[in-house]
């Protein structure tokens, strides 16, 4: 639920930096300054607080999941959504390529954790809500960050 609240910010966030800029007189540039909030805010939020609880709250975080506590798995997860999150971070510094980049990792990450929630629905019938609504942001980040990249580009 927490990181459909970061995704609400980041839009928030690159609405009024849209507006404050002035970049609504075309396509491309309001789609820059969403993209740009976007990564430095709901991938830069969801990354690092999520590095953060699955690192230093391990065992909360996989209750609130329905995972087995106290696996070497959170402290895997925690640096891998660490990274994501300095990836976002540092999207506000660096442009262009660099963007894409961030892109495809957040993607690639964020949707392969979609299936596993998935899967474990199916399978285990883990309907906790750390698990079945995380799916939400799982693929509603990467399909704005995609869609906000190509309309930028345009």
């Amino acid at each position: 639920m927490v990181f459909l609240i970061y995704y609400v910010i980041g839009w928030i966030v690159g609405l009024v930096a849209m507006f404050v800029t002035g970049s609504t007189k075309d396509i491309s540039s309001a789609a820059y300054i969403l993209l740009l909030w976007q990564l430095t805010v709901t991938v830069g939020l969801t990354g690092i607080l999520g590095g953060y609880g699955h690192l230093f709250m391990g065992n909360r975080v996989a209750r609130s999941i329905g995972w087995h506590e106290g696996t070497l798995f959170q402290v895997e997860l925690g640096y891998c959504c660490l990274g994501m999150g300095l990836l976002g971070i540092m999207s506000f510094w660096y442009r262009d390529n660099f963007w894409l980049a961030t892109i495809v990792f957040t993607t690639i990450f964020l949707l392969g954790a979609a299936m596993v929630h998935i899967k474990e629905m199916f399978q285990k019938k883990n309907f906790n809500p750390g698990n079945a609504i995380t799916t939400i942001p799982d693929f509603l980040i990467p399909i704005t960050l995609f869609v906000l990249w190509f309309l930028a580009k345009k």
